[in-house]
């Protein structure tokens, strides 16, 4: 075995926490990569460079789902290809295009495609529904493998789960649970999360630290949630919207969801796994106020590789109006999510109860606070990045207080704030946003009791999304789906908006709508893990999962720190390399289709490009993890063709 095939057993014995020799077939929907499988003839892998690219989706495709891979070129394409597919195993044809010439449709009448500047054609094997592994082959080259398997995303959801493992803030990572991306006990020290202190804003960005000088000498506790993104820090705003996030992608797959699936130190504990991650946030938003409830704004840590490294202290901003009430949010939605799973019927009166202090304190102290002396009437900024709607989480509040007590006060609050929502007016989410109204639409229309036209309109603000978004899928397309923009972080709205159809086929009772929305939600999946116009399966270090060209760089300051000599490890592959961890969504293309910064030079701006964050992270969650667990929902929809 050479070092390199070690490296990648050890990569997915480190997540799956199993060992696997290199030389032994995986029987499983997604093998590791072996290239004693592969047939000694197999061509090389086309590139962004080749004359005529093949993307595919590399961890695959499920057997009776629509199967489009895309045939994309610089030049206009030529009418037919000397194209095959091959058992990636034997190296054996097993369907070949002269045998099924309509396969081939070009794309835009053979123009190139607005979006991604690429004269694109549509391959449509959906014909190919026999498990296994296999490639397309042209004589110039191949695609990525891909497979074909009942469950083939089972894997690849859990991977994007765990993430969250290894973004964990406070605390050491033991090989046991982390494998090659372990660390020692991190923040924990003198003046870390365990005695952080407020600080007195220097004005600087929200990505430095706070200041110099302590406002207050009072200790806080703000252990837990996860680093924000590539850098340490942990904002209120951003984390409490991934939070919301997370227990609505529990709620949507809760059944499905158990213990044991993550391996991570709760594993074994009865609770699902999922719920054991979350409530990791959860436990951090119960800490980070003050005595009376008050939030603070966010928590900066400074970055470090390894993390354990770091012995800068942890520093406060103020708290504020509107993080309060976002926390009050958040512990409300936990309480609900608690409470229906059974899980810790204690812990959901505590997240209540949390969430309440918060609550009770707005109500003596009227928003907003701290009020910027130069706009009376509007809150002051103080460092911390950003802020939720205000009202937008006090209506989610009350619908989470209704929802657990049942009392008619709480009703009153939330239809008195939806006088100002438009999605409880019956309108549409644009495709892509409202996703921190998701959580409200959910929590209500499950709801005993619930107004029925209210319900309704809130439901309908759902099922309009999902049906635009339709729309924006299929043949109409070159990459068979379509996002508001490509900007900074467009894989949040290639999650977000997939992961709306996904909802809306949960919410409808209608069976050839609830079809279309999860035909709709797998054409996001594909484009996540492979078929657009890079190329790329936009989660990182996907390999031993099948994917032949994952993200191997991320700008992250423990695994992609550039010019840390503790970091080299981590960034890129070849020999001595284990590369970032694995399932992390990076922020994908911006600016275009194509435009996508690999490396980590400073002067690219790679943060722009290939840097993760946890609200980037939570959307995709949602989608994916719902395409690994939901698998005999999913056949059933297929049986509705």
């Amino acid at each position: 075995m050479t070092r390199s095939s070690l490296i990648v057993v050890l990569v997915a014995a480190s997540f799956f926490g199993r060992v696997q020799s290199a030389d032994t077939p995986n029987d499983s929907a997604s093998p590791l990569p072996n290239e004693k499988l592969a047939a000694p003839a197999e061509p090389s892998i086309l590139t962004a460079k080749s004359p005529i690219r093949i993307y595919v989706d590399q961890i695959g495709f499920r057997p009776a789902a629509r199967k489009i891979l895309v045939i994309a070129g610089n030049q206009a394409l030529p009418p037919t290809l000397d194209l095959e597919v091959r058992d990636a195993k034997t190296g054996a044809a097993v369907w070949k295009l002269k045998d099924n010439p309509t396969a081939l449709k070009p794309f835009n009448n053979g123009q190139k495609d607005g979006a991604s500047g690429d004269f694109v054609a549509h391959l449509d094997i959906s014909a190919l529904i026999t498990p296994g592994r296999f490639y397309v082959a042209l004589p110039s080259g191949r695609s990525c493998k891909f497979n074909i398997a009942d469950n083939v995303y089972a894997e690849t959801g859990i991977a994007a789960w765990k993430t969250f493992y290894y973004q964990r803030a406070d605390g050491d990572k033991p090989e046991k649970f982390a494998g090659v991306w372990n660390h020692g006990e991190a923040f924990l020290g003198p003046n870390q999360a365990k005695e952080a202190r407020l600080y007195k804003w220097n004005g600087h960005p929200h990505y430095e630290p706070v200041g110099s000088e302590v406002a207050d000498p009072a200790a806080y506790d703000v252990r837990g949630a996860w680093w924000d993104a590539g850098d340490f820090t942990k904002y209120t705003g951003n984390t409490v919207r991934c939070h919301n996030d997370l227990l609505l992608a529990y709620q949507l797959v809760a059944d499905a969801a158990k213990d044991k699936q993550l391996n991570i130190p709760e594993s074994g504990n009865g609770a699902p796994d999922m719920l054991d991650e979350i409530r990791w946030g959860t436990e951090y938003l119960i800490r980070i106020c003050d005595k009376d409830g008050a939030a603070f704004g966010k928590c900066f840590l400074q970055g470090g590789s390894p993390p354990d490294s770091v012995k800068n202290p942890a520093q406060l901003t103020v708290t504020t109006s509107q993080s309060t009430m976002a926390r009050a949010a958040a512990l409300a939605y936990a309480a609900v999510v608690w409470k229906e799973s059974k899980a810790d019927d204690k812990f959901a009166q505590k997240c209540l109860d949390e969430s309440l202090r918060s609550w009770n304190l707005l109500n003596e102290r009227a928003h907003p606070w701290p009020v910027d002396p130069k706009k009376p009437g509007q809150i002051a900024y103080t460092g911390d990045w950003f802020e939720l709607d205000y009202h937008q989480m006090r209506a989610l509040t009350a619908a989470c207080y209704f929802k657990f007590t049942e009392k008619a006060e709480y009703h009153d609050i939330f239809k008195a704030e939806c006088a100002n929502l438009d999605c409880a007016k019956g309108k549409a989410f644009e495709p892509g946003e409202g996703g921190d109204l998701h959580p409200l639409v959910w929590v209500y229309t499950h709801t005993k009791n619930a107004d029925p036209a209210l319900a309704d309109n809130l439901r309908k603000s759902i099922l309009g999304c999902a049906d635009k978004t339709v729309t924006w899928t299929g043949d109409g397309h070159g990459y068979e789906m379509a996002i508001k923009g490509f900007w900074w972080g467009s894989n949040s709205l290639v999650g977000r908006t997939g992961a709306v159809c996904v909802i809306a086929a949960e919410l409808t009772d209608d069976k050839e709508a609830r079809k279309r929305y999860l035909d709709a939600a797998e054409e996001y999946v594909h484009y996540l893990l492979g078929r657009n116009a890079l190329g790329k399966c936009f989660l990182t270090n996907m390999k031993p999962l099948g994917a032949e060209n994952s993200i191997m760089v991320m700008f992250h300051s423990w695994v992609g720190a550039d010019g840390n000599a503790n970091s080299a490890k981590y960034i890129g592959e070849g020999p001595g390399k284990v590369g970032p961890f694995p399932g992390m969504v990076v922020g994908g293309p911006n600016g275009s289709m194509k435009r996508y910064v690999e490396g980590l030079n400073w002067q690219a701006s790679p943060w722009e490009f290939n840097e993760p964050d946890i609200t980037y992270q939570s959307p995709c969650c949602q989608l994916l993890g719902y395409f690994a667990l939901k698998s005999d929902k999913l056949k059933s929809s297929d049986a509705k063709k």
